[in-house]
């Protein structure tokens, strides 16, 4: 399963932060593929799930990047993907 953070997404009075899928069928003769997908809270608590039928043009272009189709996944339901933060390497002085 793959997941990623979203902007906050309101779903009745809970708030979603985290955009989850998986593969449920894929049929590569007939380009053909279908994904679970769900929004889920902080805490991981499930708030709402669907089916996605992911369009030829998406799994042309999908490879072994993953983020390929979760940035179409997101987009086909207007969710924004949040960035993972960019955590600066540590240099140490070794003279120290």
């Amino acid at each position: 399963m793959n997941t990623v953070q979203i902007q906050p997404v309101t779903i009745i009075d809970k708030t979603a932060t985290q955009l989850s899928a998986y593969v449920i069928h894929y049929d590569l003769n007939a380009q053909n593929c279908i994904l679970y997908w769900s929004l889920s809270d902080t805490e991981g608590a499930s708030l709402y799930a669907s089916n996605w039928s992911v369009p030829a043009d998406v799994l042309s272009q999908w490879g072994t990047n993953d983020d390929v189709i979760m940035q179409a996944l997101a987009a086909s339901q207007n969710f924004i993907i949040v960035p993972d933060p960019v955590v600066p390497d540590v240099v140490t002085d070794p003279n120290v």
